[in-house]
């Protein structure tokens, strides 16, 4: 019984790796593909949501297991992770799903999620200032900003233009920060040398999220101009 607690851990590790290899490829392949109802887009963005609920199902022990074996700064960063990973791939398909029906959309578990994840980047945050964390605290403000955006949803009387589609890519856009910031914080670090180790954790950190502003402001500015706001709306 002892060994096969080890051997069932190191198959969670082998399937956690794997879902990040497939969940990253897809994310780009889906990002980068032509959007259309049925085209590839489509076809990697659920093959993508799906290796992120093999992540995300296979990170809860590993996260537990870094405060078990008493490394509570990996497990409050996989944590908050979780939440913040998890909101995004619940929100995704669901503004595409929900698109004609903004009530709907912000209800049940979106209302769940925006409770839970500005609670769990609070805690993120105040870790992160008590340890020293500055980056864990700084990351935590990603979680408070997406709980921001969806409280003033879940308040405003009517929704805006195209909203779906905002929320839709926005909410990509967030779990693929998680990802990639998990999968470099990790991965890069392994692979360069111990002397460049500080250099990686700030790619690893930094990185993603610059991306992630850059692409952010773009699609909003194409998103604008797609979309003509009638006179009452305003």
């Amino acid at each position: 019984m002892s060994d096969l607690v080890p051997l069932l851990y190191g198959l969670i590790i082998k399937l956690h790796l794997a879902a990040g290899i497939i969940a990253l490829i897809s994310y780009w392949t889906a990002g980068l593909a032509r959007k259309s109802r049925h085209g590839l887009h489509v076809k990697a963005g659920s093959i993508h949501l799906h290796a992120m609920q093999l992540i995300l199902a296979t990170g809860l022990p590993m996260a537990l297991e870094a405060f078990v074996s008493g490394k509570p700064a990996k497990g409050v960063f996989l944590g908050y992770l979780l939440v913040l990973v998890a909101t995004t791939v619940h929100v995704a398909p669901r503004a595409v799903r929900l698109k004609h029906d903004f009530a709907a959309f912000r209800s049940g578990g979106y209302r769940v999620f925006a409770t839970l994840l500005p609670v769990t980047a609070l805690a993120a945050f105040g870790y992160g200032i008590a340890t020293g964390s500055t980056l864990l605290a700084g990351f935590s403000m990603v979680g408070l900003g997406v709980g921001f955006r969806m409280w003033r949803n879940i308040l405003r009387e009517r929704p805006e233009a195209g909203w779906w589609l905002k929320e839709h890519y926005g909410a990509m856009i967030g779990s693929g920060v998680g990802t990639h910031i998990a999968f470099l914080a990790i991965g890069l670090s392994r692979v360069l040398p111990k002397a460049l180790a500080n250099t990686a954790q700030l790619i690893a950190w930094f990185g993603p999220l610059i991306v992630a502003v850059i692409a952010t402001v773009v699609l909003n500015r194409r998103h604008r101009r797609r979309v003509t706001v009638p006179a009452f709306m305003n």
